[in-house]
């Protein structure tokens, strides 16, 4: 099964973690501004881009009857919507969101938060869960992967 990511902390943690931390070092530690207003505002659509990803995710997740949560067994390999674009549609909505905070922000140590998510669900998630999901869907799972690329 899925147990030793269920012994993580779970991503929805280190996302609202690493918005903290992106605020917290544009203040401490901003390096040197980037991005300038009026291009910070960008910052506003990476983040509504983010937030309807996510919606759209979840809702499609939810319409197929299957769980949102990585500690549960989903009922369905959904492949349509955004899934057809990006096997991890819902991680890939969080950096989207955490790029968007950066830019808003406009300092340079903010950009270090989204690959830091990147490389946490790339590395500790995503690796147990799509062996997990061929365990559990089969060729279905593998062809999929064969269609639809990690990220975008």
């Amino acid at each position: 099964g899925n147990e030793s990511v269920k012994k993580r902390l779970p991503p929805p943690k280190y996302f609202n973690i690493l918005v903290v931390l992106a605020i917290l070092l544009h203040f401490i530690w901003p390096v040197k501004r980037v991005i300038h207003a009026p291009l910070t505002y960008l910052g506003l659509g990476f983040i509504l881009l983010g937030v309807w990803l996510n919606i759209w995710s979840t809702k499609l997740l939810r319409e197929q009857k299957t769980t949102t949560s990585i500690n549960e067994k989903p009922n369905n390999l959904v492949v349509t919507g955004p899934f057809s674009m990006s096997r991890n549609p819902i991680y890939l909505s969080g950096i989207i969101l955490l790029v968007g905070i950066a830019t808003l922000l406009g300092s340079l140590t903010p950009f270090l938060l989204p690959l830091a998510l990147l490389l946490i669900l790339d590395r500790l998630y995503i690796p147990s869960e799509e062996k997990f999901l061929e365990e559990l869907f089969g060729q279905a799972y593998l062809d999929y992967k064969k269609k639809v690329r990690k990220w975008i």
